[in-house]
C-alpha cells in the first residue's frame, strides 16, 4: 500500500503498487512553528576514521535524535556553511534534531583518495561516521545518489537505524533507466576530466544547472560551482561520477527494507525524475511519499519549500 499526504498530516489517496500512481503536488503554503528553541548556527568538525583507513570529515549541529545526512556528491562542509541558503535547510532541522553531515572519502574536508569508490567504499565512510557517533536508532536522510547508500546500511544494520528519508532519491540506478544514453555519459565523463578544476565556471556549470532552477540566486550558482571545484580534484569527480552511473537495478534491495520510510521528491525534478520518487515509493513497503512544487534536485534551498520539508520530516519521525 502507497500512502499519499498533504503537508497537514492528511491522508489525501491510498492506493496499491500495482495501480497507475496519480501525480499529488502539495499547496504553495504552509505555517510551521519549531518552538521556542534556537538553534546554534556553529558547526563543530570532526573526524573518524573508516575501516579501510580513511580518515572522513563530519559536522554537527543542534540537539535532539539523531539525523544523518547521506549525500555522496561533491560536497564541502565549510563551504556549504558559507551561505545561507545552503545552510538554512540543516538550521531549521537542528532546532529538533541533532543533524550531522558528512563528507565522503575523497571529497571535501576528508582524506583524499585514489582508488575505486564503490558501494563497499560508501557504506564504510557512513558506518565510520556512526560508529564514531555510537548511534542507535538514529535517522538517515539519503538524498539523491545517498538514497541508495542510505537503504543498503538501513538493510544491512536494522538495529543503528529507525527511520529512512529518501529525497531525490532512486532505485534505478542511471544505466538501468530507460533513458540512459551511455554516449552521454561518457561524454560527461570527458568534461569532467578536462574542465572541472579550471577558473572558468563553464564545465562545471553544467553539472549546477541540474540541481538548481533558471531563478536561483545568480551568487548561489556562482558559490556553488566554487563548491564543487573545491570538493574535488577532476579525477576525483570524474572517478565518482563513474561509479554512480555504474549502478543498475536495485528494486529487489528497495522491497526488502524493514522500517518507516519518507520519500520527499520534487514535482518537476531536473536530474532525477519524479516519476523515480513514486517508483520508489511504491516498492518501499508501506513507504509515504511528499511530492514538493519545485525542481531543485539538490536538498532544499527556497524557504518555503525548507518550511514544507522541515514539517513533513517532524510529522514523520513523530509518528
Amino acid at each position: 500500500m502507497l500512502n499519499f499526504c498533504l503537508e497537514d498530516g492528511a491522508r489525501l489517496i491510498a492506493i496499491t503498487a500495482t495501480e497507475d500512481l496519480p501525480t499529488v503536488v502539495l499547496p504553495t503554503s504552509l505555517e510551521y512553528s519549531s518552538g521556542n528553541r534556537i538553534a546554534s548556527t556553529h558547526q563543530d568538525i570532526q573526524f573518524c576514521t573508516t575501516a579501510d583507513g580513511v580518515r572522513v570529515a563530519y559536522s554537527v549541529i543542534g540537539s535532539g535524535p539523531l539525523l544523518v545526512r547521506v549525500l555522496g556528491h561533491f560536497t564541502h562542509l565549510e563551504m556549504e556553511w558559507e551561505w545561507p541558503d545552503l545552510r538554512h535547510f540543516w538550521e531549521r532541522l537542528a532546532e529538533t534534531f541533532t543533524v550531522v553531515r558528512y563528507d565522503g572519502r575523497g571529497i571535501g574536508l576528508s582524506d583524499k583518495y585514489p582508488g575505486e569508490f564503490t558501494e563497499e567504499t560508501r557504506q564504510h565512510d557512513l558506518d565510520a561516521v556512526l560508529t564514531n557517533l555510537d548511534a542507535d536508532g538514529a535517522v538517515l536522510l539519503g538524498i539523491s545518489e545517498g538514497g541508495w547508500t542510505a537503504a543498503m546500511y538501513a538493510a544491512a544494520h536494522p538495529e543503528r537505524v529507525a527511520r529512512l528519508i529518501l529525497y531525490g532519491a532512486y532505485s534505478r540506478g542511471a544505466k538501468a533507466r530507460p533513458d540512459y544514453d551511455p554516449e552521454e555519459d561518457e561524454a560527461l565523463i570527458t568534461l569532467i576530466r578536462k574542465g572541472w578544476g579550471r577558473d572558468t565556471p563553464v564545465f562545471r556549470q553544467l553539472f549546477t544547472s541540474l540541481f538548481f532552477r533558471d531563478d536561483a540566486d545568480p551568487k548561489l550558482i556562482a558559490h556553488f560551482n566554487e563548491l564543487q571545484r573545491a570538493a574535488a580534484d577532476p579525477d576525483t569527480a570524474a572517478r565518482y561520477w563513474e561509479s554512480i552511473h555504474d549502478r543498475g537495478d536495485a528494486q529487489e534491495m528497495f522491497r526488502r527494507l524493514d522500517l518507516p520510510t519518507l520519500v520527499v521528491h520534487c514535482q518537476d525534478d531536473m536530474a532525477v525524475s519524479a516519476d523515480e520518487g513514486r517508483l520508489l515509493a511504491s516498492i518501499v513497503p508501506g513507504a509515504r511519499l511528499v511530492l514538493l512544487p519545485t525542481g531543485t534536485h539538490y536538498f532544499p534551498t527556497d524557504r518555503d519549500v525548507i518550511t514544507k520539508v522541515v514539517a513533513a520530516i517532524n510529522r514523520f519521525v513523530d509518528e
